[in-house]
């Protein structure tokens, strides 16, 4: 295998060579036909300059993938089996370049077109893919991951001629996970051009792409004054070292394919709210106009820069295409690509500060890997890779089906993205040999299709390291779904849940009044793909001075686990904000101060101290405050007072039962329940 690559190297080397001689015996042969003084010729322009530009296409974590059309303007070329288109071009100041294949995201970036160049453009597969039956009727669907909603009212969308859509219709739904890998992907590379038209680079903060299509496979759009809302979780509360909390407010950008950068939208802003299911409890969210990848977003402007530079493994430089994972300070990441020509190049716009993973490949499939901080010139040295593997997973009847694999050598580790058609998987690992021995470990992203039911499969293989790799996954249907209700801030709330089910076939499966508590498993046929949830709490909550049941409705794919959020709330009566508590003598206690305490009882809390208060004189009243409310059922609140001779009281009521600003009077005791007499 080394020495093919080098044998492709080698014959890249002398293509560009014998094109470079051929430019320049051309141009002395028409040095040696100069005219005479006097003669009247009109000489033609020169010929345009060609360049060569290359290309190769992996998905975002770096398995490369055949059979990707890659478009330069009106010429496309699927790239071969281990990843590479390559054109022959007219100079000019940049192209953009487009990529697409089944299952994945479509991207487009703007590139250099004045220099011969390698460039990887990688690609991120869709995540989530739901079949509905009435697409003119309103709903909020949910993806599998990152907490991404699409919320849309009835009749929100139209046809390519402007006709109302209605009937049968996909939609996917692909959250990006901007704290790893997926970034890589990042449509445009981050360029993008402001609202007031000026270039700039992003950072984001969440990106989510929606793209609806009906039965004769046109794309549907939301009508004129229709709006959509989208969200997705945050994975860090700082992007750039710019803290977000609810209520903090983000640029909003949608990607523009034909340009290949993204435009700022000043008409609408993205709002940071509370998210149940965040890591750090946010989401972002946003009201839009049109679906395609929208991205919340700051623009990346700092004075950082630094040198980097490609070489062979003989130490001559050499151009290459490179993808850098950068880690800011403050755990928030973003991802650039780009074209080095050989002697490498200073790269602008960087950070001051950073840790930065380099990824770089070259003509002739050489690659390379570095990491860095931002206080040295970078020097990446490329070799031939030490094993290749063309890999994929299929299931029980032979079909191919997508998946993530996991690789080993016993030292090291790598896993990636395989799509159905399969992907090229190349490591540069050290000591690797004809006798080495790779094990894979494979599973498929999230549920799929098999003989008729919603399954999920694994598998593992051993093999040399080159060669084909068909790594067969067992399955195991999706038969139950732990489910629980959250409130927006992430809270557990007792509920309860209807659902609706609905197969492929049109068949149906329904239940209703399900109590779930705390999280429950609910048996659902393994052939239903996909399941509509309504869930209302068991109980009212204390909102802002008013007593409210929350409820919430979504629709998903047959998953392992749900999450129904409660998010819209229905009033139903006032509910007490604060109290108050005073402690009084009785005829046979002469207490000349008190002790009060107040503890809150419950099936979800157990026994817990609200708040506490000592020497408080008799007749002197305290406030009790249950500033974010609690349930009025199975909530209590217990105040006991306990005076300075030995005396005590205490009052124990449902929350629900308390109006606000009541005063509690705790009169004190001598006498125990016992009968004791506690007063000296």
């Amino acid at each position: 295998m080394g020495q093919l690559l080098h044998s492709n190297f080698k014959n890249y080397l002398k293509a560009v060579s014998f094109t470079l001689l051929s430019a320049a015996l051309f141009a002395c042969e028409g040095n040696g036909d100069n005219p005479l003084p006097g003669d009247d010729i009109n000489d033609p322009d020169p010929p345009a300059a060609e360049i060569g530009l290359s290309f190769v296409a992996q998905t975002h974590d770096g398995a490369r993938l055949s059979g990707v059309t890659v478009t330069l303007d009106e010429t496309s070329v699927d790239t071969d089996e281990t990843g590479w288109a390559h054109f022959t071009l007219v100079e000019q100041e940049s192209y953009v370049v487009r990529a697409q294949a089944e299952g994945f995201v479509p991207q487009a970036l703007k590139v250099d077109g004045e220099d011969e160049s390698v460039m990887p453009i990688r690609l991120t597969p869709v995540k989530q893919s739901l079949d509905l039956v009435d697409i003119e009727s309103g709903r909020t669907l949910s993806a599998a991951d990152m907490g991404a909603r699409i919320t849309f009212p009835d009749d929100a969308f139209v046809t390519p001629d402007g006709e109302p859509a209605s009937g049968g219709a996909t939609v996917e739904i692909t959250p990006w996970d901007i704290a790893g890998s997926e970034l890589n992907a990042m449509p445009g590379n981050g360029q993008a051009v402001d609202a007031m038209g000026n270039p700039t680079e992003l950072i984001s903060a969440g990106m989510i792409t929606v793209d609806l299509r009906n039965e004769d496979g046109d794309y549907l759009q939301l009508a004129a004054g229709t709006t959509a809302e989208i969200q997705v979780d945050l994975p860090h509360n700082s992007i750039n070292n710019e803290t977000l909390e609810i209520g903090s407010t983000v640029p909003m950008w949608h990607f523009d394919e034909t340009q290949g950068v993204w435009v700022e939208d000043d008409s609408t802003t993205g709002t940071v709210v509370a998210s149940a299911t965040s890591p750090v409890g946010l989401a972002v969210r946003a009201e839009v106009g049109h679906f395609s990848t929208w991205n919340w977003d700051f623009k990346f402007e700092n004075g950082g820069s630094i040198n980097v530079e490609c070489r062979l493994y003989d130490n001559s430089p050499v151009p290459c295409g490179i993808t850098a994972e950068v880690t800011l300070d403050d755990g928030s990441v973003f991802t650039r690509s780009g074209q080095l020509p050989e002697g490498g190049s200073t790269i602008i716009n960087m950070p001051n500060s950073a840790s930065i993973n380099w990824l770089a490949t070259s003509f002739g499939g050489f690659i390379g890997e570095e990491t860095s901080d931002m206080s040295a010139d970078v020097v990446i040295e490329l070799s031939e890779p030490s094993s290749e593997n063309f890999v994929r997973c299929v299931l029980p009847d032979g079909s191919p089906t997508a998946c993530s694999v996991t690789l080993s050598d016993g030292s090291h580790s790598l896993s990636q993205s395989v799509p159905e058609s399969g992907a090229t998987v190349v490591t540069a690992w050290p000591a690797l040999n004809e006798l080495t021995q790779l094990n894979w470990v494979a599973e498929t992203s999230g549920p799929v299709t098999f003989d008729g039911q919603q399954v999920v499969g694994e598998g593992s293989i051993d093999s040399g390291i080159t060669g084909s790799v068909e790594i067969a996954l067992a399955t195991t249907a999706i038969q139950s779904v732990q489910v629980q209700c959250l409130s927006s801030t992430g809270s557990i709330i007792p509920c309860t849940v209807d659902l609706l089910a609905s197969a492929s076939d049109g068949s149906e499966f329904t239940q209703a009044g399900v109590v779930v508590n705390d999280s429950l498993g609910i048996t659902i046929p393994a052939e239903m793909t996909q399941i509509q949830w309504s869930a209302t709490s068991n109980g009212g909550y204390s909102q802002n001075g008013q007593f409210v049941t929350l409820s919430g409705n979504m629709e998903t794919a047959l998953v392992g686990s749900v999450a129904v959020i409660l998010d819209e709330e229905t009033a139903q009566g006032p509910a007490a904000q604060s109290v108050q508590a005073y402690c009084s003598n009785s005829q046979e206690s002469a207490a000349g101060s008190c002790d009060i305490e107040v503890h809150l009882e419950g099936n979800q809390t157990g026994y817990m101290l609200l708040e506490s208060f000592d020497d408080i004189s008799p007749g002197d009243a305290v406030t009790v405050s249950f500033p974010e409310g609690l349930p009025n059922q199975g909530q209590w609140v217990q105040f006991t007072a306990t005076g300075d001779d030995g005396s005590s009281a205490s009052s124990f009521s449902p929350y629900g039962s308390l109006v606000d600003g009541e005063m509690i009077e705790l009169e004190l005791q001598c006498l125990d329940g016992a009968g004791n007499n506690n007063c000296p």
